[in-house]
């Protein structure tokens, strides 16, 4: 071999290490597994956060939350009810197959199906017709004020790929109904589904196709469960992953005082809260049900230490709340958001008065991982509530499990979070727990709260483009729900991020993870 072609081969075998020692592979780990692949079968923020980095929509939240194009590089509007979007061309799906508006007709037909969990955020929607390949027309019902908001939510697949695996239905996670998309995934997004083992692993790689520009320089992605919080803080810190989200509170300053680590912190949007079945005659066990009974409700809410515990189990990592809005978003009433008081007594002479003087057996329902401390919140709650006569009979749930029979309407009394996503308006909020559970409506209020005056307004929040007007029915929506007691609310949660100073994040208060916006030291 004569002097050039060494000198060649040695180039190139450097050039090979370099470009391996630069690949960057970030490890990341949470308490729950990643439902599926299917961006319609849930509307279960943390697996969205996940595959919405494998699949866009038509528009997307920035890193600023701000609405910004994404599929659909440009819009106007026709008339009040007619929208026209100028689809982006070029794209190319991860198998390479064309984006087109064939995609966007099937993947609202698919989201919007009866039964699908995303009917409810599609309802507004009366048809879409493809005018050519790039563009689209959308027909509303009626005119609607937060149709870009929901579209940020709402995930573009490849007609050509369901149909070839079958599953041109939303995945059923109760039955794994069409389960191809358990493991498979096909979208336009920055990174794709290199391989997955439900409960073992999943891997995303970089998606070197993207049409957008690259700001972050991840090459993959491993996702790994890891249900233990103390087993996943010790694999933070020992570096077996590079980043956990929700550190636990009780965590927080070991992992700041850890060299190499740090917290990244934020406010949630999510408030946590206990809802309940309101409507049902009898509830199991009891020939009656308190739970329908104001009264009741409330001394429900005053028999819980809210400040307890924001303090034992949250570690200050809360805000105790009155209303399902966070100050961080629009149209969030800050004199309304003032709690009942704690107090004992108060909440035993309400049951008195109801008729319950002696208390009754509550079955209790909550999910083990979807929520910060959800599982130690649950466990204080119920030796709070046995404090004023109310025998909770506490049942813990994996997440796809709760997610599936909560709206189904299994439980009685419940613990649920809501941030308002994806559309980040009190609209949201309200049309899916607080109004009356009717068609698309009420999704998450199972037999729950129903007021008139709420289920009115709330057709008129959604298509009010006058701010004034909207401050006011919202206003009036959550002063009416505060004062019924719709919901026993708990507090809003803090972001509490754990991560090796080598990673480079964002922290929005919506808990995404966009990965597109990270980047490796």
């Amino acid at each position: 071999m004569n002097r050039y072609l060494k000198l060649l081969l040695l180039a190139s075998c450097a050039g090979l290490a370099v470009s391996t020692a630069e690949a960057k592979t970030l490890r990341f780990a949470e308490s729950q597994e990643i439902s599926s692949m299917d961006p319609h079968a849930a509307r279960e923020d943390f697996t969205l956060s996940l595959i919405g980095n494998v699949y866009e929509g038509l528009v997307r939240w920035n890193k600023e939350l701000k609405i910004e194009p994404a599929l659909a590089e440009s819009w106007e509007t026709l008339s009040d009810t007619k929208w026209r979007f100028h689809l982006r061309k070029g794209v190319e799906f991860h198998n390479g197959n064309p984006f087109t508006a064939d995609d966007v007709i099937f993947s609202y037909e698919r989201a919007g199906s009866p039964g699908s969990p995303f009917a409810g955020l599609l309802e507004p929607i009366a048809e879409i017709a493809k005018v050519d390949d790039h563009t689209i027309d959308i027909t509303l019902k009626r005119k609607y004020a937060l149709l870009l908001n929901d579209f940020a939510g709402w995930y573009i697949l490849d007609k050509e790929f369901q149909e070839s695996i079958g599953a041109q239905k939303p995945l059923d996670l109760s039955t794994n109904t069409g389960g191809a998309m358990i493991t498979q995934g096909v979208g336009t997004g920055p990174f794709k589904v290199a391989s997955r083992e439900p409960d073992v692993k999943t891997v995303f790689a970089a998606n070197e196709k993207w049409w957008d520009k690259r700001e972050h320089n991840i090459d993959e992605i491993v996702y790994t469960p890891i249900a233990n919080n103390a087993t996943r803080v010790a694999a933070l810190l020992s570096g077996e992953v590079d980043f956990i989200r929700n550190a636990p509170p009780q965590d927080v300053a070991r992992i700041e005082a850890t060299s190499g680590m740090q917290i990244m912190r934020a406010p949630h949007l999510r408030n946590i809260f206990y809802g309940m079945d309101q409507q049902s005659k009898t509830l199991p066990g009891l020939d009656s049900n308190p739970l329908a009974d104001v009264r009741v409700r409330k001394a429900i809410y005053q028999a819980i230490d809210i400040d307890g515990i924001k303090r034992s189990i949250m570690r200050d990592n809360s805000r105790p709340s009155a209303i399902m809005m966070a100050p961080q978003l629009p149209f969030y009433d800050a004199s309304l958001d003032v709690r009942f008081p704690f107090d004992i007594e108060a909440s035993k002479a309400l049951l008195k008065e109801a008729g319950y003087a002696d208390g009754f057996t509550l079955p209790m329902d909550c999910p083990a991982g979807s929520f910060i401390n959800d599982e130690q919140i649950c466990q204080a709650t119920v030796g709070m509530l046995a404090k004023v006569g109310i025998k909770a009979q506490l049942t813990m749930h994996p997440p796809v499990q709760f997610d599936t029979e909560l709206p189904a309407g299994k439980y009685s009394f419940y613990m649920l979070g809501w941030a308002g996503l994806p559309t980040l308006d009190a609209y949201n909020i309200i049309s899916a727990t607080f109004h009356t559970p009717t068609g698309d409506l009420g999704a998450w209020n199972p037999k729950g709260y129903s007021n008139a005056r709420v289920d009115e307004l709330t057709p008129q929040i959604g298509t009010e483009y006058d701010t004034e007007k909207r401050q006011e029915m919202i206003s009036e929506v959550m002063k009416l729900h505060r004062d019924e007691v719709g919901k026993i609310m708990l507090h809003q949660q803090f972001l509490t991020w754990g991560m090796s100073d080598k990673v480079h994040a964002i922290v929005p208060a919506d808990e995404y993870t966009r990965f597109w916006y990270y980047t490796m030291d």
